[in-house]
């Protein structure tokens, strides 16, 4: 393959303690049956040997550039730096333990190309550490949207918070094809997560508030890898702070794009509901009883945290989050504790 001076797409390739995996990734995209691009191997201050095995693939290949940055404990800091880096007409991001079908961007970039879009979203196979036989796919609803009215209601709204109970939608980074015109233009990054929670559906919020058409396939092209010694996420000392921080920043985003007030707080409410509800229920999985409640309780007097509801927004919500909800506004913490316990155990049955 000859080395690509404008390619059409750069592929940002996200390093850090990757040894395990970094070929297996690489080879599914040098694979790829799309040729014009460039791959960025952003690596940030690995501990084992990913800046070495980088500087080869980098040495092999003309259209492959090794980039190092500071490590920032996330994904912020490499993705800003492929993006202040990128020299493609579009943009995309994979992580290195992660892999991707060989015609993933030919079909995303030629959607892209055929329909004018200005962003393009897959879905994914999720699978255990190293057995492809665990995959299971993640399956999103297809939607075409051909004007600013359509983005809003059919990928902002529900990326805030989905109301289409038994449909995804997708939010990540690495399953979206992006034009770089319209990230560099509008001075668009990747927040820590430290600030704002799940940085990659703020991010593709902001992003889609400054686009116009985009479209989302049900085809699973990406291959993500879920590593079971870190299934349960930890939980650290801003994630409810971080909630509220993307609340707060997706408010203003809906305000100027002309979302009524009242829309916006019924989105922000179900999906804080939803979110904090997930975080209690690791916190009880992972710590004693007394230890948990304490943290519960410390959290939501430190965030100011509002326990009330309307019938309306928990009609919003699955029933897990209901019976959560409910046991929350009581502070029902011990019930509640051993009901997640409970519902843990049947789970893992």
């Amino acid at each position: 393959m000859q080395k690509v001076l404008k390619p059409k797409l750069t592929v940002a390739v996200g390093v850090y303690n990757a040894e395990k995996y970094i070929h297996q990734c690489m080879e599914s995209l040098l694979a790829q049956t799309f040729t014009d691009y460039e791959i960025l191997l952003v690596e940030s201050e690995s501990p084992d040997r990913c800046a070495e095995i980088c500087a080869e693939y980098a040495q092999r290949y003309p259209f492959i550039r090794f980039i190092q940055c500071e490590n920032s404990g996330d994904t912020a800091n490499p993705r800003n730096t492929a993006i202040e880096c990128a020299q493609g007409e579009y943009i995309t991001f994979i992580d290195a333990d992660d892999l991707v079908d060989r015609d993933m961007y030919a079909t995303m970039v030629g959607c892209m190309e055929n329909e004018k879009l200005d962003a393009v979203y897959c879905t994914c196979y999720r699978f255990f550490n190293d057995d492809l036989s665990t995959k299971s796919t993640r399956n999103i609803k297809e939607v075409f949207c051909q004007s600013r009215e359509e983005l809003i209601e059919k990928l902002i709204l529900p990326l805030v918070s989905n109301f289409d109970i038994g449909y995804e939608v997708t939010g990540s980074m690495c399953m979206t094809v992006y034009r770089t015109d319209i990230i560099k233009e509008n001075n668009l990054r990747v927040i820590q997560p430290k600030i704002v929670f799940n940085e990659d559906n703020f991010f593709n919020i902001r992003y889609l508030s400054c686009a116009k058409r985009a479209r989302t396939l049900n085809k699973p092209f990406y291959y993500y890898r879920r590593n079971m010694a870190s299934i349960t996420n930890t939980i650290y000392e801003h994630t409810v702070s971080a909630m509220k921080g993307f609340a707060d920043e997706t408010a203003a985003i809906m305000k100027k794009i002309g979302v009524s007030p009242e829309e916006i707080s019924m989105r922000n409410k179900t999906r804080f509901m939803v979110s904090f509800s997930a975080v209690v229920r690791k916190v009880f999985d992972q710590k004693p009883r007394k230890e948990a409640i304490e943290y519960i309780v410390r959290k939501t007097e430190e965030n100011n945290i509002d326990l009330s509801y309307t019938k309306k927004e928990l009609g919003c919500v699955e029933f897990q989050v209901k019976i959560f909800w409910v046991l929350m506004r009581y502070r029902l913490y011990t019930p509640l504790y051993l009901l997640v316990k409970l519902y843990s155990r049947l789970v893992a049955r």
